[in-house]
């Protein structure tokens, strides 16, 4: 009853901490004096467009058109005036706004609007037309939330706008796309005569756009993107459905892509821990997007998968999926892994040989020996018997209990199990298993084996002998962790926790890099747990192969909590 109550408390307070809340606003032009001395038309132009949305739209848009036509042709004869600019944006969000208040269509024949023709350039990319988007302009949101406490933004000229896909896609899953789209997406206009051509652009892959005779910055909204996808979708709910039931969500085991794929740009997998969705990364995605050389260099990729699974089955998932995208995207760049608690237990199989040695700390006899079907027997070495994965190129494991977590042990880890469904490939091959396994403390019993939290017991076999083997030196690996700061960790540095995993669980010998963040579990959204992760990322790019050692005593590389 105390694991209960525990339970409804902290799932109680999470859905009154909404991670993502987002609110439409209606812009206000600002008059500048300045501006409006030079230029005094398109004010007052903007104040009867304004009054004039809703019932007579048409007029309206003519309206912000011309102001618009009169800001670029301004815009060609003063480039850095920012003033001129930032009207000019204004007038072109609206325009969009007109487009999504009533539904027109511009992008399947051009729109007559009053004396201008609105119309747009094509935009050379697969599976891309504008008719299938609803665009959202990013002025009239406000944005807020647990996970979006800042909005990482690019000043320029343009529209910003979120392109949200009208309708979800066919058979995302074979080309690891995400189910509807959510992405940013920055436009601009320019006339012949009274022909508007809007042309859009990438925020993520161009920086600069040239309109008319000039350069300029391209303006972009990296975040508002993420804040949609997370108030429409709700990802987050699936966190303990996933966790208590997993095989009602087995189809939600799946990798996927943020971006289009790009053969020069190296991915970067997440994967989330237990309890948890890819929604918990948004932070860190909101983060790297304002790195320009990041931005460049790398597309993020995430693995979902329901956490009531015992990890080595999650991990025997993914390493089917790593196949596929071989499959699909044959030339892409080694990996960088980047997991996050049980996702970093899981990354560290994908840094590993196990040869037959986890299998014989089951089992009596070989593979070949062993008195199961053939379909419950390649489930297990799917499981027990591995290698390190060619395809990963370096990874960062954060906050991960590598050798096991008391808190799973314990009174509270028992009452869990209980409320975890038993995975139906698990019950099936539960008898047979049993009566060929070798039994030892926290072995592989049939009653324990099919559950994550199982997997995250100290003294469970699979994970003690995971302990006893080395990870691939082909492979750089980096772990960040969490110490709050508490009694026990200022009497002696190594044994510090971040509430949920002790330091000598998440120490790996042989880390390219180890840095100690004040921080609880939560470390992949801690500020220095994400400046860290920039700084690896930065670190990868100057070298592909692993660098010699920096490993330092633990004690030295402490970086001492601000609060506990």
């Amino acid at each position: 009853m105390r694991f209960l109550t525990l339970l409804f408390v902290v799932f109680t307070f999470s859905s009154c901490a909404r991670i993502a809340e987002l609110e439409e606003i209606k812009p206000v032009y600002e008059v500048t004096p300045g501006l409006t001395a030079t230029f005094p038309s398109h004010a007052q132009a903007f104040a009867r467009a304004t009054r004039l949305e809703q019932k007579q739209p048409l007029i309206a848009g003519e309206l912000y058109l011309g102001a618009l036509q009169e800001l670029a042709a301004q815009l060609d004869r003063t480039p850095a005036d920012l003033e001129v600019r930032r009207s000019y944006n204004f007038a072109l969000d609206r325009v969009f706004s007109l487009i999504r208040a009533h539904n027109y269509n511009p992008w399947d024949a051009p729109l007559q609007v009053g004396r201008f023709t609105f119309t747009h350039k094509h935009v050379p990319r697969e599976r891309w037309h504008p008719s299938i988007f609803e665009f959202l302009p990013n002025d009239q949101v406000k944005v807020e939330g647990e996970y979006l406490k800042y909005k990482a933004t690019r000043d320029g000229l343009g529209a910003s706008l979120v392109a949200i896909g009208r309708t979800p896609k066919k058979n995302p899953r074979k080309t690891f796309s995400q189910d509807k789209t959510y992405y940013g997406i920055s436009a601009v206009a320019s006339f012949r005569g009274n022909q508007c051509e809007i042309a859009f652009h990438d925020p993520l892959e161009e920086d600069t756009v040239k309109v008319g005779r000039h350069t300029f910055p391209l303006i972009a909204d990296y975040t508002t993107p993420l804040a949609v996808l997370l108030t429409r979708e709700r990802p987050e709910k699936l966190g303990l459905s996933r966790l208590l039931d997993p095989d009602k969500y087995a189809e939600t085991a799946r990798l996927s892509r943020l971006r289009p794929y790009e053969d020069s740009r190296i991915p970067i997998l997440f994967v989330h821990g237990l309890l948890d969705t890819p929604a918990t990364w948004v932070p860190m995605v909101n983060a790297l997007r304002m790195d320009p050389v990041i931005r460049k260099k790398y597309q993020i990729w995430y693995y979902s998968y329901p956490s009531g699974y015992p990890y080595p089955y999650s991990a025997s998932l993914l390493r089917k999926e790593l196949d596929r995208v071989r499959e699909v995207f044959p030339n892409h760049k080694p990996i960088l892994y980047i997991g996050h608690s049980m996702g970093g237990m899981i990354g560290r199989l994908m840094l590993t040989d196990s040869g037959d040695k986890i299998w014989n700390a089951y089992f009596r006899q070989p593979p070949e020996e062993v008195p199961m079907s053939s379909r419950e027997k390649k489930l297990m070495e799917e499981m027990l018997i591995f290698k390190s994965r060619p395809d990963i190129g370096r990874a960062i494991l954060i906050c991960s209990p590598h050798r096991g977590a008391k808190l799973a042990g314990n009174w509270v880890g028992k009452l869990g199990r209980r409320l975890v469904r038993v995975p139906q490939d698990m019950l099936a091959v539960g008898d047979a298993i049993s009566k060929v396994v070798t039994f030892s403390q926290g072995g592989l019993a049939y009653e324990s084996l099919p559950t994550s939290i199982d997997t995250l017991t100290p003294t469970n076999t699979f994970v003690k002998a995971v302990d006893t083997l080395p990870l691939s030196p082909r492979i750089p690996y980096h772990s960040i962790i969490g110490d709050r700061g508490k009694a026990d960790a200022k009497a002696n540095p190594l044994v510090g926790s971040d509430s949920f995993v002790a330091y000598t669980s998440s120490h790996l010998e042989g880390a390219q890099s180890e840095l100690i963040i004040p921080s609880n579990h939560s470390g992949h959204q801690h500020p220095a747990g994400i400046a860290e992760v920039i700084r690896i990322l930065h670190q990868h790019l100057k070298s592909g192969k692993p660098q010699a050692s920096q490993s330092q005593p633990a004690a030295q590389r402490l970086v001492r909590p601000l609060a506990r």
